[in-house]
């Protein structure tokens, strides 16, 4: 296994940070990820069940669910393809970097709900390519950005889940322990998440407590 990189003695973008400078978790644990799914699934809102629904089961940022167009769900495979949002728009020549893409399984349950709640069937054969989640106001703009804001928070709140955490970023980083604490190997997870570089995913590996005690004993568990 490689080093992983201290953010106490190395610079770190802020994406790469899963405990606060105070060492308060900014990522959910398994028992608050299924907590917030719970209470996703109770909102009587139908986009914020899916938005919240796929945000857990893709790690994604909201950028690039908000931004989910029609045609990027493969129905037959049961994946979604989102576009990767980088920060960093232009190569180091100063050229603007080609959009790039990354496919994310998801249970066929949760794609059966997708497809449900948005008749994305009968839009694919007409061959629309509409947004998932337009805006009030103009259906090729994506919703506004404070109104996700809002469902993620309302939901984090109905489950009881407080502090840094309780942020689409701290789902994201649980998605990304949860895919490290199940033996999913770091360059797969680095695509899944959409990184430039292993080096970034690998933060996930500084799991602390009952995540880093269940790796360990993982390990011992056929021997």
């Amino acid at each position: 296994m490689r080093a992983i990189i201290s953010p106490m003695n190395a610079p770190v973008a802020p994406e790469m940070r899963i405990f606060s400078p105070s060492g308060e978790p900014l990522y959910l644990n398994a028992d608050e990820r299924e907590r917030f799914l719970a209470a996703v699934r109770k909102d009587t809102d139908r986009n914020a069940v899916i938005f919240g629904t796929l945000l857990h089961y893709t790690g994604a940022r909201p950028t690039e669910l908000r931004e989910l167009t029609v045609d990027r769900v493969n129905v037959d495979e049961s994946i979604i393809n989102l576009r990767t949002i980088k920060k960093r728009r232009v190569d180091k020549k100063g050229n603007l970097k080609q959009a790039q893409f990354r496919s994310i399984p998801i249970p066929e349950e949760v794609m059966n709900l997708v497809v449900l709640a948005f008749d994305i069937l009968a839009k694919q054969k007409k061959g629309r390519n509409a947004l998932l989640w337009p805006s009030d106001d103009n259906p090729k703009i994506p919703v506004n950005e404070s109104t996700v804001y809002r469902w993620v928070k309302r939901n984090m709140v109905s489950a009881g889940i407080t502090g840094k955490k309780a942020t689409s970023k701290g789902l994201r980083h649980g998605f990304g322990v949860h895919m490290v604490l199940n033996g999913v190997p770091l360059v797969m997870i680095k695509d899944l998440m959409g990184h430039t570089s292993t080096q970034t995913t690998e933060i996930y590996l500084q799991v602390m407590g009952g995540e880093k005690k269940e790796m360990v004993l993982n390990t011992w568990k056929n021997n």
